[in-house]
């Protein structure tokens, strides 16, 4: 799993490497190894059926010439600036099956509360990073949930119920998807928990 999980992440980089941005470049295209931790600590988390279809998808989506990475941008947009996305950026995007949202909303009343349960239990490291609610997204700096959503609405239907199903099993377990991901994160910058690293703020 760890060869498919590398194969995503190089794929994803060479796209954001071609994401044109407004304003320019931007810095964090230069930053590979905040990309990749944030990547990789995501996708280590996942099951091995979720990365061998997310694989399959990105890249047949890159011999076609489709980039995800610009596209979940784009689909942001239509939550942080829906005049801009009208007029310059909807007609250019496949259009997301209804199904999709209905399983992406069921996907986030799971996963925005884990958010804020973190967010709670680890001030320091919350704000240091992305708010979680959409209704706090900023011009250029937006939430967990729209980023989330932008990136699910690239993904194939058959990834999202893969998903859904995953984070039912997790939340069955008593588990927290959001906490797995965060301690594999922490974890590559050195610390041994999160609270070590929330302490170290």
């Amino acid at each position: 799993m760890n060869e498919k999980i590398e194969e995503i992440i190089k794929t994803e980089w060479q796209m954001f490497q071609k994401v044109n941005n407004i304003g320019g470049r931007a810095c964090c295209q230069d930053d590979y190894e905040t990309f990749y931790i944030m990547r990789r600590s995501q996708y280590e988390n996942w099951t091995e059926k979720m990365i061998d279809v997310y694989l399959d998808f990105i890249l047949h989506a890159d011999y076609i010439g489709r980039n995800l990475v610009e596209e979940k941008y784009a689909r942001m947009m239509a939550y942080t600036d829906i005049h801009y996305y009208n007029k310059h950026l909807r007609d250019r995007l496949a259009p997301v099956p209804l199904r999709n949202y209905r399983i992406i909303n069921e996907i986030l009343k799971i996963l925005l509360p884990w958010e804020d349960q973190i967010a709670r239990a680890y001030p320091k490291l919350a704000g240091c990073g992305r708010p979680v609610h959409s209704e706090d997204d900023q011009y250029g700096f937006t939430s967990m949930e729209t980023y989330a959503r932008g990136e699910m609405e690239t993904y194939p239907q058959q990834l999202l119920l893969l998903y859904l199903d995953y984070i039912k099993e997790l939340q069955a377990q008593g588990l927290s998807f959001s906490e797995k991901v965060m301690t594999s994160m922490v974890a590559r910058y050195g610390y041994e928990s999160i609270q070590e690293a929330e302490e170290s703020i």
